[in-house]
Protein backbone atom coordinates (compact mmCIF):
# COMPACT_ATOMS: atom_id res chain seq x y z
CA UNK A 1 0.00 0.00 0.00
CA UNK A 2 1.17 3.48 -0.83
CA UNK A 3 -0.27 6.88 0.08
CA UNK A 4 0.54 9.71 -2.31
CA UNK A 5 -0.82 12.77 -4.06
CA UNK A 6 -3.20 11.85 -6.84
CA UNK A 7 -2.28 12.39 -10.45
CA UNK A 8 -4.68 14.21 -12.82
CA UNK A 9 -5.41 11.01 -14.73
CA UNK A 10 -6.77 9.43 -11.52
CA UNK A 11 -9.50 12.02 -10.97
CA UNK A 12 -12.26 10.04 -12.67
CA UNK A 13 -11.51 7.00 -10.48
CA UNK A 14 -11.47 9.25 -7.41
CA UNK A 15 -14.80 10.84 -8.28
CA UNK A 16 -16.42 7.43 -8.94
CA UNK A 17 -15.55 6.34 -5.39
CA UNK A 18 -18.14 8.79 -4.07
CA UNK A 19 -20.84 8.51 -6.74
CA UNK A 20 -23.18 6.45 -4.54
CA UNK A 21 -22.87 8.97 -1.69
CA UNK A 22 -22.77 12.30 -3.54
CA UNK A 23 -24.25 11.64 -6.97
CA UNK A 24 -27.92 11.39 -6.03
CA UNK A 25 -30.19 12.59 -8.80
CA UNK A 26 -27.39 12.91 -11.34
CA UNK A 27 -26.58 10.70 -14.27
CA UNK A 28 -23.02 9.35 -14.25
CA UNK A 29 -22.07 11.84 -16.98
CA UNK A 30 -23.58 14.77 -15.07
CA UNK A 31 -21.88 13.66 -11.86
CA UNK A 32 -18.42 13.45 -13.41
CA UNK A 33 -18.90 16.81 -15.14
CA UNK A 34 -19.95 18.46 -11.87
CA UNK A 35 -16.93 17.03 -10.05
CA UNK A 36 -14.52 18.23 -12.72
CA UNK A 37 -16.15 21.68 -12.73
CA UNK A 38 -16.17 22.01 -8.93
CA UNK A 39 -14.12 24.98 -7.77
CA UNK A 40 -14.01 23.37 -4.34
CA UNK A 41 -12.46 20.20 -5.72
CA UNK A 42 -9.97 22.20 -7.79
CA UNK A 43 -8.90 24.23 -4.74
CA UNK A 44 -7.65 21.24 -2.75
CA UNK A 45 -5.03 18.54 -3.09
CA UNK A 46 -6.25 14.98 -3.65
CA UNK A 47 -4.51 12.03 -1.99
CA UNK A 48 -4.97 8.36 -2.83
CA UNK A 49 -4.20 5.02 -1.27
CA UNK A 50 -2.78 2.70 -3.91
CA UNK A 51 -3.21 -1.08 -3.70
CA UNK A 52 -2.00 -3.30 -6.54
CA UNK A 53 -1.27 -0.19 -8.64
CA UNK A 54 -4.89 1.05 -8.34
CA UNK A 55 -6.37 3.88 -6.25
CA UNK A 56 -8.77 2.30 -3.73
CA UNK A 57 -9.38 5.23 -1.34
CA UNK A 58 -9.14 8.98 -1.71
CA UNK A 59 -9.56 12.22 0.18
CA UNK A 60 -8.98 15.92 -0.42
CA UNK A 61 -6.96 18.35 1.71
CA UNK A 62 -7.65 22.07 1.96
CA UNK A 63 -5.54 24.84 3.46
CA UNK A 64 -6.13 28.60 3.78
CA UNK A 65 -9.83 28.32 2.90
CA UNK A 66 -13.16 27.79 4.65
CA UNK A 67 -12.07 29.65 7.77
CA UNK A 68 -9.20 27.27 8.50
CA UNK A 69 -6.69 29.03 10.73
CA UNK A 70 -2.95 29.22 10.27
CA UNK A 71 -1.40 25.78 10.44
CA UNK A 72 -4.78 24.07 10.02
CA UNK A 73 -5.93 21.68 7.32
CA UNK A 74 -9.37 20.52 6.21
CA UNK A 75 -9.88 16.94 5.11
CA UNK A 76 -12.91 16.06 3.02
CA UNK A 77 -14.52 13.65 0.60
CA UNK A 78 -13.03 10.50 2.13
CA UNK A 79 -14.22 7.64 -0.06
CA UNK A 80 -13.30 4.08 -0.96
CA UNK A 81 -14.12 2.12 -4.10
CA UNK A 82 -17.38 0.28 -3.29
CA UNK A 83 -15.89 -3.18 -3.91
CA UNK A 84 -13.04 -2.45 -1.48
CA UNK A 85 -15.05 -1.02 1.43
CA UNK A 86 -14.92 -2.56 4.88
CA UNK A 87 -11.27 -3.57 4.61
CA UNK A 88 -9.72 -0.61 6.44
CA UNK A 89 -8.42 1.27 3.40
CA UNK A 90 -10.18 4.54 4.26
CA UNK A 91 -8.87 4.31 7.82
CA UNK A 92 -5.35 3.67 6.56
CA UNK A 93 -5.47 6.65 4.20
CA UNK A 94 -6.95 9.04 6.78
CA UNK A 95 -4.38 8.04 9.42
CA UNK A 96 -1.52 8.40 6.97
CA UNK A 97 -2.55 11.79 5.61
CA UNK A 98 -3.41 13.15 9.08
CA UNK A 99 0.00 12.05 10.35
CA UNK A 100 1.78 13.56 7.36
CA UNK A 101 -0.02 16.90 7.71
CA UNK A 102 0.52 17.16 11.45
CA UNK A 103 4.16 16.18 11.05
CA UNK A 104 5.07 19.58 9.63
CA UNK A 105 6.51 22.03 12.20
CA UNK A 106 3.82 24.69 11.70
CA UNK A 107 0.85 22.29 11.80
CA UNK A 108 -1.76 22.84 14.48
CA UNK A 109 -4.78 20.68 13.61
CA UNK A 110 -6.74 18.86 10.95
CA UNK A 111 -10.50 19.26 10.63
CA UNK A 112 -13.22 17.29 8.91
CA UNK A 113 -17.00 17.40 8.72
CA UNK A 114 -18.48 14.01 9.56
CA UNK A 115 -21.13 12.99 7.05
CA UNK A 116 -21.16 9.50 8.58
CA UNK A 117 -21.18 8.15 12.12
CA UNK A 118 -18.86 10.20 14.33
CA UNK A 119 -17.55 7.04 16.01
CA UNK A 120 -15.64 6.13 12.84
CA UNK A 121 -13.54 9.28 13.27
CA UNK A 122 -13.44 9.23 17.08
CA UNK A 123 -11.72 5.86 17.07
CA UNK A 124 -9.02 7.47 14.92
CA UNK A 125 -8.45 10.25 17.47
CA UNK A 126 -10.72 12.95 16.06
CA UNK A 127 -12.78 14.94 18.57
CA UNK A 128 -16.19 16.44 17.92
CA UNK A 129 -16.59 20.20 18.21
CA UNK A 130 -19.82 20.80 20.17
CA UNK A 131 -22.80 22.03 18.21
CA UNK A 132 -22.19 20.41 14.85
CA UNK A 133 -20.56 17.73 12.77
CA UNK A 134 -17.12 19.31 12.57
CA UNK A 135 -14.32 17.29 14.16
CA UNK A 136 -10.64 17.98 14.73
CA UNK A 137 -7.39 16.18 15.47
CA UNK A 138 -4.45 17.90 17.12
CA UNK A 139 -1.38 16.99 19.13
CA UNK A 140 -1.00 20.62 20.21
CA UNK A 141 -4.57 21.61 21.16
CA UNK A 142 -6.33 19.21 23.49
CA UNK A 143 -9.50 21.34 23.33
CA UNK A 144 -10.77 23.40 20.45
CA UNK A 145 -11.78 26.98 21.19
CA UNK A 146 -13.39 29.19 18.57
CA UNK A 147 -15.61 28.93 15.54
CA UNK A 148 -15.22 25.77 13.52
CA UNK A 149 -14.37 26.11 9.84
CA UNK A 150 -17.27 26.23 7.41
CA UNK A 151 -18.34 23.08 5.60
CA UNK A 152 -15.91 21.90 2.99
Amino acid sequence: MQTRKASPDELNAIFWMGFDAWGEGLSPTEYLASCHASQKYRSGVWYVLIVDNQPVSSLIVYRDRFGLGQGCFGIGSLATTPAMRGQGFGTHLLRGVTGMLLGSPDAVATFLHADIDHHFYERLGYRRIPGGDCMYFSHRRPRYVGEPPTYF
